[in-house]
């Protein structure tokens, strides 16, 4: 079985969307995890990771509609999400693979829309 770039698009997406939000809620809300740090921490670990996984899941929505706004939401939430699990090699990876895979999508799309007169 081969999948298409649509359906990679929205497994990884869904699967990296899920594991940020719920990465950012549990670890984020969490009290052991910040006894050495301070808020500021706390609330762009939440921020970050919600936010970017809300924006995975917003381009996924938007994909079919307007594929170049959901490759452009898609790649920020993945950024985002990443960012502050950056010491972590599969956060990135997964990251360049959502853009990656969001932007061929895009491409695809855009070429096969028949020109306006």
């Amino acid at each position: 079985m081969t999948l298409t770039v649509e359906q990679s698009l929205v497994i990884l997406g869904f699967f990296t969307a899920a594991a940020y939000v719920l990465v950012g809620l549990i670890a984020g809300l969490w009290p052991s995890m910040w006894d050495d740090s301070g808020a500021t921490e706390q609330i762009f670990w939440i921020v970050f990771l919600v936010g970017g996984g809300l924006l995975i899941l917003a381009g996924l929505r938007r994909s079919r509609r307007s594929p170049w706004l959901a490759a452009a939401l898609i790649s920020i939430g993945a950024v985002a999400g990443a960012l502050p699990l950056f010491w972590t090699v599969l956060a990135i990876v997964l990251a360049i693979a959502l853009i990656v895979l969001s932007v061929v999508y895009a491409r695809r799309v855009a070429g096969a829309a028949p020109a306006a007169d």
